[in-house]
């Protein structure tokens, strides 16, 4: 019955806890790094000011960021961005570096590639029953190789701070990141992981029970932790990259074609790429595409 298999899932939950515990997690199996262009030299930027009334947020944001690790002062670096403010859906504010201004022109890529969603799908065929994870301030959770941490320095008007951990906004931190969640996963069937994004799926909920199972043995053997609010175990349908999977495949998600069908109309290149870009996203579902763009 669903009752036994609901507190099947809880059992796994309860005995999962740790995983789901407050504070930032810690990957103890790999370390970002950062490789420098030959050639490139150190950019120091100067501090932003910070809107008087938002000082405090900013503030109280540096201290948590410094208690729970995240960052630690220096009195100097040859290294420096200065930081912006994203204020988030829950109205908390997230605070960020803007390396566009130096670092990320001066690093080597990461050659690690993103997923494909094609990919991604092909592993989750098949799948009845769906679990969806969520891994809480995701980048943050993979410790910086003390070389590198230079790099990463903060200008603040509290002064100057380095990144102990892998902050947004850095370009190779998405395929770094993507790597390590690869890594952990590759011999779990059934699981995809896009970025922060891990998808289970089930063939039925015993199947999805045993996946879930060692899919959070591993992310603790890991070290990270997963946010238990933004996670779901028992779902029969899943909105991911913008579709919907459930046990009859994948089909566009409503939201996001009401959003190409609300579209104003192309009225130069940049908006043109920006609807291709979105249409093509769903070319397995449009068999002449190729008109289109041609």
């Amino acid at each position: 019955t669903s009752e036994m298999s609901v507190k099947r899932m809880n059992t796994v939950l309860e005995r999962h806890h740790r995983v789901f515990a407050e504070e930032l997690g810690e990957c103890n199996k790999a370390k970002a790094r950062l490789v420098l262009k030959h050639g490139a030299t150190p950019v120091f930027r100067p501090k932003r000011p910070v809107p008087y009334a938002a000082l405090p947020i900013v503030e109280h944001e540096l201290a948590r960021l410094q208690e729970s690790g995240v960052i630690e002062p220096v009195n100097f670096s040859e290294w420096a961005a200065p930081i912006v403010i994203v204020k988030k859906p829950n109205g908390n504010i997230r605070l960020c570096a803007d390396y566009s201004t130096g670092l990320n022109e001066a690093l080597e890529a990461h050659q690690y590639p993103l997923p494909l969603p094609e990919d991604l799908f092909a592993k989750l065929n098949g799948g009845r029953y769906f679990a969806k994870l969520d891994l809480s301030d995701a980048y943050l959770q993979i410790p910086v190789a003390e070389e590198c941490k230079q790099y990463l320095t903060i200008n603040t008007h509290k002064g100057l701070f380095r990144y102990n951990r892998l902050p947004f906004g850095v370009k190779t931190a998405p395929s770094i990141f993507q790597q390590i969640m690869d890594a952990m996963l590759q011999d779990i069937t059934g699981t995809a992981a896009y970025l922060d994004d891990i998808l289970i799926m089930g063939v039925d909920q015993a199947d999805l029970e045993k996946k879930l199972d060692l899919v959070l043995t591993r992310i603790g053997d890991f070290g990270f932790r997963l946010r238990a609010e933004k996670c779901d175990f028992h779902l029969q349908q899943v909105r991911y990259l913008g579709f919907i999977v459930d046990k009859d495949g994948r089909r566009p998600d409503p939201d996001n074609i009401e959003a190409i069908k609300t579209m104003p109309p192309p009225t130069d290149v940049p908006t043109l790429r920006s609807f291709l870009g979105m249409v093509s996203h769903y070319g397995v579902f449009l068999p002449d595409l190729h008109r289109l763009r041609a």
